[in-house]
């Protein structure tokens, strides 16, 4: 039986063109994920990127606790808000924080942001968007 998953990710998103390996090489962090204006989305689809994109992406998770995935982006880049706050005026860009839960047959995580988490979203100017794709539920076989 399949089971909720949750993943995070930051990610700087900007509609110019900015240099990718500025930031990465300011943060010092290697970004898991990223792309440019006018790059296609798939290579057999002709659409393309409409922005370009540095994003850094904790793995998912069986898990049904957001802690899991949002804690290890705190604990990489809450030491980096100054930095991040400067590329973000320097590269005009924006920068914001993605939770993506799966659920599973109604087993729904608890959900719950600490005022340090907050205080960290705040400091850089981030929101946090919350996606959660919700799948049916498996029929029951009847008791006879």
């Amino acid at each position: 039986m399949a089971q909720t998953t949750l993943y995070a990710y930051l990610q700087f998103r900007g509609n110019d063109d900015f240099p990718l390996e500025v930031v990465t090489e300011r943060l010092g962090i290697e970004p898991t994920t990223t792309w440019k204006v006018g790059d296609r989305v798939r290579e057999i689809m002709p659409l393309e990127r409409f922005y370009t994109s540095w994003e850094y992406k904790v793995a998912k998770r069986e898990t049904r606790y957001v802690e899991d995935v949002l804690q290890p982006i705190y604990d990489l880049f809450s030491t980096k808000a100054t930095m991040i706050c400067a590329l973000k005026e320097e590269l005009q860009m924006d920068v914001h924080i993605a939770l993506v839960m799966e659920v599973e047959q109604g087993d729904m995580p608890g959900f719950e942001v600490t005022a340090a988490y907050s205080q960290f979203l705040s400091s850089i100017g981030a929101s946090l968007d919350v996606d959660m794709y919700i799948y049916p539920f498996e029929e029951r076989e009847m008791d006879a």
